[in-house]
C-alpha cells in the first residue's frame, strides 16, 4: 500500500501479543483501528495503551470462530469507521503433543480458531476491501506452516492450511488492488503458550514462563514490524526469526 495514514485496519487477537504490538505499530503510522479480541480485559488494556495515539479506536469482543459474529463485525466496523482497508487475521491458539493423544475436542477447537477465524475474516471483509483504491490482508501462519514438526501436528495442520489458503487467495486477487501476505513467525514471546492445549501443554506453558523466554523467544514487536513492512511492500510471505528462516530453507 502506498499510504497507511488515515486508513482503517481490523486486527483480530488485538488484546495481547502480536495483535497488540501490530496495533501499536499501525497506530504509529496514523492507521485507525478496529481492535478485535475475545478477551475483554486484554482488549481494554490495548485500547488504554493506544488512547493517546491520535487515531480513532473501536473495540469489538468477537469469537473469530463464529460465522455470525464475524459477519456482524463487518457492520460494526463500518458503522464506527465508515471504511476498512487492512485486515490482520492474527487471532490464534496452539496445541502440543502426539497426534494420537490429541482429543477430537481440542482438534476442533484449534481448527475453528486458527483456520475458520482466518476464513471468516477474509470472506466477510473482502467485499469491502475490493472496493478500495488499495487494501491488504495479512494472515498469521507460523514456521510450522512451512515445515511440520513432531508433537505439533494439530498446530501444523492449521498453520499449513493458512499458508496454502493465503497463497491461493493472493493469486486470485492479483490485479485487484488487494494484497495478501502470510506471516511465518518462529518462537515469539506471547501469551499463546499459557492457553495451550494437548498432552504437552504444561511443558509449553513453562517455556513461556522461563527466565530466558525473552532471550530465546523474539518479542512481538519483531513480528509487528514485519507485518507493517509486508503491507507497505506487498510481500507475499514474511519470515520472522532465525528458527523460522532455518525451517524455510529446510522445507
Amino acid at each position: 500500500m502506498r499510504r497507511l495514514s488515515d486508513r482503517v485496519a481490523v486486527v483480530t487477537g488485538a488484546g495481547s501479543g502480536i495483535g497488540r504490538a501490530t496495533s501499536r505499530a499501525l497506530a504509529a503510522r496514523g492507521v485507525h483501528l478496529a481492535l478485535v479480541d475475545f478477551n475483554p480485559d486484554g482488549l481494554a488494556e490495548t485500547e488504554r495503551l493506544l488512547s493517546g495515539s491520535g487515531v480513532n479506536l473501536s473495540t469489538h469482543r468477537v469469537d473469530v470462530s463464529s460465522e455470525d459474529q464475524m459477519r456482524s463485525l463487518v457492520g460494526e466496523v463500518l458503522d464506527f469507521h465508515g471504511d476498512a482497508h487492512i485486515l490482520i487475521n492474527n487471532a490464534g491458539v496452539t496445541s502440543a503433543g502426539r497426534f494420537t493423544e490429541e482429543s477430537m475436542e481440542d482438534l476442533r477447537w484449534i481448527f475453528d480458531i486458527n483456520v475458520w477465524g482466518v476464513v471468516h475474516g477474509c470472506r466477510f471483509f473482502l467485499p469491502v476491501l475490493e472496493g478500495q483504491d488499495e487494501a491488504h490482508i495479512v494472515n498469521l501462519s507460523s514456521m510450522v506452516g512451512l515445515l511440520g514438526l513432531p508433537h505439533n501436528a494439530a498446530y501444523a495442520l492449521t498453520k499449513g492450511a493458512v499458508r496454502s489458503f493465503t497463497e491461493s487467495l493472493r493469486g486470485e486477487l492479483r490485479g485487484t488492488g488487494v494484497g495478501v501476505t502470510s506471516i511465518h513467525p518462529g518462537a515469539i514471546n506471547t501469551a499463546i503458550t499459557s492457553s495451550a492445549r494437548g498432552a504437552d501443554s504444561e511443558r509449553i506453558a513453562r517455556m513461556g514462563e522461563m527466565r530466558m523466554a525473552s532471550i530465546v523467544m523474539r518479542p512481538p514487536t519483531a513480528v509487528a514490524n514485519k507485518i507493517v513492512k509486508a503491507i507497505e511492500k506487498d510481500r507475499a510471505r514474511m519470515i520472522v526469526g532465525p528458527d523460522a528462516r532455518m525451517l524455510d530453507i529446510t522445507a
